[in-house]
């Protein structure tokens, strides 16, 4: 074959000679077939030989001024071919990488040259269209999964647990099994996995449905006891992770919603909850047993007078006792002071019993047309 640059032949060794006139000429030819040529050229060059100090100043001067200057259908065709040879400048990968998903995807999938520190950074800066991609990469370094992992990205979870060429560590396990509280697909991928033991089904079954439950069961042992202790530790990690004593995430807003499907939102789990000085969690469960949202709910919790509350809690059939409990547990949802005013209280409990039914039944469903009545 004649030089892929040149027309010559190889010299000894095999290599081929750079002509940088006729190289420089390809790159001054602005027609499409010019660009290609020159595309072409170059990308041959890395096929077949590494380049020594002035080739590659030479080479990468050209491909970055031919990239700069490309189309999108030819940057497209040049990270295509440029993607899976280990030679390529790292310059021009890394430029590549970081252009528009179409021209990145196959550098960001295949790219031999892209190292942790080059992944680590574009997950950074990218959305996560790129994360999903880097995730789907034959080999990827625990640092970039963990990364990876640490966008909270269900999808880009997702692509993690669906590639099969890596190894997921424990730790990661873990994080993904909360991650796919906002994901079901990622749950019923989590089950597949290989590495899931009998400790990382207890942790999953704390956070699916019932029909992922079942497959759980009939797969591992899992006691009731050992349930309840993975739910406890669940809610103590959302909880903690909430960065403030109302924050509400979606991870807890979703387990809500388990709970109450189970039919397990009960007056003695929200006291437990609360004892526990998980708050948000807990009005992610008030929510959710009204049928409300979270800010509406702290909005009924901190209403002045306690009233809201006696009628919130009188809707979902609470006792006296137990509305009592929870009022003087929630104090830090209304106010920073620690001691509940007794005046307060039993004002609230009055309300608690001497409101009607039917008047609890029509405040409720006003609620729900008008919140701003609250």
């Amino acid at each position: 074959m004649d030089s892929i640059l040149t027309g010559q032949k190889p010299q000894v060794g095999g290599r081929w000679p750079v002509d940088s006139k006729h190289l420089l000429q390809l790159a001054q030819d602005m027609t499409p077939g010019g660009r290609y040529a020159l595309a072409n050229a170059v990308t041959q060059f890395f096929e077949h030989d590494e380049l020594n100090e002035m080739e590659h100043r030479l080479v990468v001067e050209i491909m970055m001024r031919l990239i700069h200057r490309a189309e999108l259908d030819l940057r497209e065709a040049l990270a295509e071919k440029l993607s899976a040879l280990p030679n390529v400048p790292a310059e021009v990968v890394i430029f590549l990488a970081n252009d528009v998903l179409s021209v990145a995807r196959p550098v960001l999938q295949h790219s031999p040259v892209l190292n942790d520190v080059d992944l680590v950074y574009i997950i950074s800066s990218k959305t996560a269209e790129y994360w999903q991609v880097i995730a789907q990469r034959e080999r990827l370094s625990s640092s970039v999964v963990g990364r990876l992992v640490e966008t909270g990205d269900a999808d880009t979870a997702a692509k993690l647990i669906d590639n099969p060429h890596i190894v997921l560590q424990k730790s990661t396990f873990k994080k993904i099994i909360k991650t796919s509280l906002q994901s079901e697909h990622l749950q019923t991928s989590l089950l597949r996995r290989p590495e899931i033991d009998s400790d990382l089904a207890v942790e999953l079954y704390a956070c699916v449905s019932q029909v992922l439950r079942r497959e759980i069961s009939r797969r591992f042992s899992v006691t009731p006891a050992v349930i309840e202790a993975a739910l406890d530790n669940l809610v103590e990690e959302l909880s903690q992770e909430a960065k403030g004593i109302l924050q509400v995430t979606p991870e807890m807003v979703t387990l809500a919603k388990q709970f109450k499907e189970r039919g397990e939102i009960s007056p003695v789990l929200m006291v437990k909850v609360l004892r526990r000085g998980q708050i948000s969690f807990f009005i992610a469960l008030f929510a959710e047993k009204l049928g409300i949202s979270p800010d509406i709910a702290v909005r009924v919790i901190k209403k002045e007078g306690g009233k809201s509350f006696a009628i919130a809690c009188r809707a979902v059939g609470m006792m006296k006792s137990e509305f009592a409990s929870i009022y003087l547990l929630s104090r830090s949802v209304r106010t920073d002071e620690k001691i509940v005013d007794q005046r307060e209280l039993a004002e609230a409990l009055k309300y608690y019993d001497t409101v009607k039914d039917s008047d609890v039944q029509r405040i409720k469903k006003d609620w729900a047309k008008n919140p701003d009545l609250i």
